[in-house]
């Protein structure tokens, strides 16, 4: 992997530099469209439309004329959302819509309650297709609208140019990590991993990456042209990201004291970004978590720069200091917006917690790529993105540490994660190769 020639002490540069500002964030589309075909009835129909005119006066952020299809059988919404209260109306036809829409929305009528109950935001339900966007609509008329149904009062964490100068740049002070974890939900660690660790970490990986590639099992993303290349599972790729685990002290240091002495690891993958991908879409990694809690963080990254890491080679936008508060994108899918490049030389560890929004940058260098490793430790109580119990390789578990075991979930924790039964807290629980089946009593015979 080409390292680049230029390492810096200054970690951020305003997303003003913006190579790629003109293309649209990469959409995971997660939606089946032909469940926002199902008709709907007409009791659902109307209490869906009477939560909406209930709402209407939430609706000025979204600034815009747009349309909203509750079903193919049901007579669309027309909203003019340009003044406060919006106004709502239904239209008999598609030639009825006047020539100032700027967009359509599909979604399900019973949609509407849920988020009038706050029990799911705006961006979680745009980007796990509970919300479709027409063709061309964009993407903040969705996020607004949803937002005036829901509570939370969702805000746009505007980047404060005061705060630049104070943002945190590459450090071996713990303690100046630890704060800048608490004040603006990230920090870089310098030097976390050095000399014959980094060289192997990079290896291993280029290797790696290489053999899923020739052998058609590699997973690509970052755009149409999809160059970007994520690594999956990596307990499986070689000892060395077990040895990464086992060995770097930078877990034990930052793990306990942020999400507790039980805390496992959530996922264990790489990501290659390479020239011509686009911006992946503004989240947060704990988004799955609805209804949406912004005062806990139930996670921990720590994301390690097996290159020098620039602007230019897609360093990781952050929105800093969002990750507390009802604090949100207004459109997630402009990565451009309100961020910074956090960036810093080989070796470093960006150390970053789940509330705090973020996303992949856009790698500009041509015949460059930007490797890096992330290492995601969750709460115990929250489940795991890979399931580790079916995906490792039996070798590789029979050659792990107790303290790896514990990492990937195989520590029972109060009463959860026990195997035929409740077991000690603390206790590494193994696969039981015969777990007890059906069993009768023996037959009873008379003398």
């Amino acid at each position: 992997m080409a390292t680049t020639t230029t390492t810096t002490e200054t970690c951020h540069q305003p997303a003003s530099v913006k190579p790629s500002a003109n293309k649209t964030a990469d959409l995971t589309l997660n939606a089946t469209f032909g469940k926002f075909q199902q008709p709907s009835s007409d009791e659902d129909y109307n209490h869906a439309v009477s939560l909406i005119q209930s709402k209407l006066d939430k609706f000025g952020p979204v600034n815009a004329v747009f349309t909203v299809n509750l079903g193919p059988n049901q007579p669309e919404l027309l909203i003019d959302a340009r003044h406060s209260p919006a106004t709502i109306s239904k239209l008999s036809s598609e030639s009825q819509q006047p020539s100032d829409v700027s967009g359509k929305l599909h979604m399900r009528p019973h949609m509407i309650q849920r988020w009038v109950d706050g029990l799911m935001e705006a961006r979680y339900s745009l980007s796990y297709g509970h919300v479709h966007l027409a063709t061309g609509t964009p993407p903040r008329i969705g996020t607004k609208f949803v937002d005036g149904l829901t509570p939370f009062g969702a805000v746009h964490p505007k980047l404060d140019p005061e705060m630049i100068p104070k943002l945190p740049k590459p450090t071996e002070n713990i303690a100046q990590m630890k704060r800048d974890l608490k004040d603006f939900g990230y920090g870089l660690l310098k030097n976390a991993i050095t000399g014959d660790e980094l060289k192997r970490l990079q290896v291993r990986l280029k290797e790696q990456a290489q053999g899923e590639a020739d052998a058609g099992v590699g997973f690509f993303d970052g755009g149409e042209n999809k160059p970007n290349q994520r690594v999956w599972n990596l307990p499986n790729k070689g000892q060395e990201f077990i040895d990464l685990l086992d060995h770097n002290p930078t877990f034990e240091t930052f793990v306990p004291q942020f999400l507790g002495e039980d805390a496992y690891l959530f996922s264990y993958t790489a990501n290659i970004a390479k020239p011509g991908n686009t911006p992946m879409n503004l989240h947060t990694d704990q988004i799955t978590i609805q209804p949406p809690i912004r005062d806990v963080a139930f996670g921990l990254n720590f994301m390690f720069f097996l290159t020098d890491v620039t602007p230019e080679l897609g360093g990781t936008l952050v929105m800093p200091a969002s990750h507390k508060g009802n604090l949100a994108p207004d459109d997630p899918y402009d990565a451009h917006s309100d961020t910074l490049s956090a960036h810093g030389p080989a070796g470093t560890c960006m150390i970053f917690e789940s509330r705090i929004w973020h996303a992949t940058g856009s790698n500009t260098v041509p015949g460059s790529e930007r490797p890096v490793i992330i290492v995601f430790f969750m709460r115990s109580f929250v489940r795991q993105q890979e399931n580790w119990a079916l995906s490792l390789r039996d070798d590789v578990l029979d050659g792990l540490s107790d303290k790896v075991k514990g990492y990937l979930g195989f520590r029972s924790v109060g009463t959860m994660g026990g195997v035929e039964g409740k077991t000690k807290d603390g206790t590494i629980v193994r696969k039981v190769e015969s777990p007890i089946g059906v069993l009768r009593p023996k037959a009873v015979t008379s003398a």
